[in-house]
């Protein structure tokens, strides 16, 4: 698969500036939920909601994103040693969020049985982290979304909606397990897809809702978890990008930049893309 340059560049905010996005869409490409930019922007890791772990190259003129070339496609392997394609009874393939530790090591969200795995590599099996009591509480296909790794090496994983008025659960991974480190106020009926910590210790926030049960509208928000401060950093009209669920902000050369991909949730004529922009705040 090699992707098509969309070229659509969109009109600059005081916080966020030229959009892009490219198509990446291939038979093979089917739900893409999460994703983290390596290589310093040259390469990237996704994961999907089908079970597999998809690896690629992207390319830039003068910097701006212009394509994009899968590499490796593998299935994610689950505590049992199998693919969790595999278990499609109570669904265990349904990956959702991915963050990566600078030593390789990554974290995978699942859905459907809400759990976090560490992976120590793409092609051995997901490692156990006990759960929460409060993951089998939550809404069938609206659980575990989101996780990302502060600047410590600290993992935190998020649900997709707010469980009591103070909003969503920021779940932290200590010694002894998950603990409920703080919440994230949600507003304008948004779901919260995704997160990252950026180089600077924030967290960006992705987050979609569908208007009129018709189009996605997605928005990027900015947490500071030493002041609990929230800043709107991206909130574009309704029906221009698709089903934005996975984020990844990193450090390019004339400052940070955020990386998005959408998932097509396995239909047929709708694009998988990978949206990127620079963030000037």
């Amino acid at each position: 698969m090699r992707a098509n340059l969309v070229a659509l560049l969109l009109g600059a905010t005081p916080v966020a500036a030229e959009p892009v996005r490219i198509d990446i869409s291939a038979p093979h490409v089917v739900g893409v939920s999460g994703i983290e930019i390596t290589d310093g922007g040259e390469g990237f890791i996704a994961v999907s909601d089908a079970g597999w772990f998809l690896e690629g190259t992207l390319t830039r003129e003068a910097g701006i994103l212009s394509g994009a070339e899968d590499t490796n496609v593998r299935p994610i392997i689950g505590q049992n040693g199998y693919p969790v394609r595999a278990r499609r009874v109570a669904d265990w393939s349904d990956a959702e969020g991915l963050a990566l530790l600078p030593d390789g090591t990554m974290f995978v969200s699942f859905e459907r049985w809400a759990r976090v795995s560490r992976y120590s590599t793409q092609t051995g099996p997901g490692g156990w982290i006990k759960d929460h009591v409060d993951f089998t509480t939550f809404a069938d296909n609206r659980e575990l979304e989101a996780v990302a790794v502060d600047l410590d090496g600290v993992v935190y994983t998020m649900p997709e909606v707010e469980t009591d008025p103070a909003g969503f659960p920021m779940y932290r991974l200590d010694s002894e397990g998950w603990v409920v480190a703080d919440h994230i106020p949600a507003s304008e009926g948004f779901s919260l897809v995704g997160a990252d910590f950026g180089p600077n210790g924030m967290m960006y926030i992705l987050e979609r809702k569908l208007v009129f049960a018709t189009w996605w509208q997605s928005r990027v928000r900015r947490f500071d978890p030493a002041t609990r401060q929230l800043k709107i950093l991206w909130a574009p009209e309704a029906d221009i990008f698709g089903n934005l669920e996975g984020i990844s902000v990193w450090e390019a050369p004339d400052g940070l930049r955020a990386t998005m991909v959408s998932d097509n949730n396995g239909t047929d004529g709708v694009a998988t893309e990978i949206v990127e922009m620079r963030l000037t705040e």
